[in-house]
């Protein structure tokens, strides 16, 4: 627990919102509107300071009424979004992108040419898997880079069955991290793997296993990678998916049903402060 706690930033006592790291959430569909939502709520309570989403009018509508403290960036046009993350390179320490964007040509091409043309961290999520592993000859390899997919993800980025991920969970996100960058594979034991360093999640449970629930630690930890050179991306992706893991264990006290994505967000600060004071 302690080499844990180690890894949580400090928090002087003169620091600005900007010392927390700026980070841009690039998603949402008419389908997906609250997926960006929840993955902002997850960056925000786990202690990013300024987090910014890109998306289209209705979803950037709908979230500000639900978030106020976000900065939206409106854009109908999926084509232009990456021109808004490069016109804006120097705000961001980040970018995660994918969650809830759809699988239409405009969103694919969305996420090849922020892949590729991104100068900086980035974690790809949800639907930006699923452009990944469609158009896997047009990508490049990121040390940089963090992936997050659940089994059935992980199947179709490595063109595998879902039952082979399952019985060969370790080997597959070892696998993955050669030809990614950072892997952290979803599921009961979440597996972490980057330049051949392997580590296993042991918190969390069944009461994780919600919608939404993998938009807040998409969220949870790109608030550590954005946090520039204070946590490196592997200790970030420990770091984000132990504290999703914790607030899990938190809430699941009172039983693992019933509960809310968004639950597990605002438990996240408690989990961030528990972890600061554990001895």
């Amino acid at each position: 627990m302690n080499t844990l706690k180690n890894l949580l930033p400090v928090r002087k006592i003169d620091m600005h919102k900007g010392d927390r790291g700026r980070i841009l959430i690039a998603g949402g569909s008419e389908h997906y509107p609250g997926a960006p939502a929840l993955s902002a709520l997850g960056a925000l309570r786990s202690g990013s300071g300024v987090v910014t989403l890109l998306s289209n009018e209705n979803v950037c509508g709908s979230c500000a009424a639900r978030i106020p403290e976000i900065v939206y960036m409106a854009e109908n046009n999926k084509l232009k979004w990456h021109e808004y993350i490069l016109n804006g390179n120097n705000k961001f320490n980040a970018v995660i992108a994918g969650m809830g964007i759809d699988r239409d040509y405009s969103a694919q091409k969305f996420i090849i040419n922020i892949w590729n043309l991104w100068p900086g961290k980035i974690l790809i999520d949800g639907d930006g898997l699923y452009a990944l592993a469609q158009n896997q000859s047009d990508l490049k390899f990121r040390d940089d880079a963090v992936l997050t997919p659940h089994e059935a993800e992980a199947a179709r980025l490595m063109k595998i069955s879902v039952e082979d991920v399952k019985n060969n969970r370790v080997q597959v996100v070892k696998d993955l991290s050669q030809k990614f960058g950072c892997v952290v594979l979803k599921g009961h034991g979440t597996l972490i793997a980057h330049q051949n360093k392997f580590e296993k999640i042991n918190f969390g449970g069944p009461e994780l296993s919600v919608p939404g629930s993998g938009d807040v630690l998409a969220g949870c930890i790109g608030a550590f990678i954005g946090m520039g050179s204070i946590i490196n991306i592997f200790d970030a992706a420990i770091l984000g998916a132990s504290l999703h893991g914790m607030a899990g264990e938190i809430l699941a006290r009172d039983g693992v049903d019933g509960v809310l994505a968004s639950e597990i967000a605002n438990t996240l600060r408690k989990a961030i402060k528990n972890l600061r004071e554990a001895e």
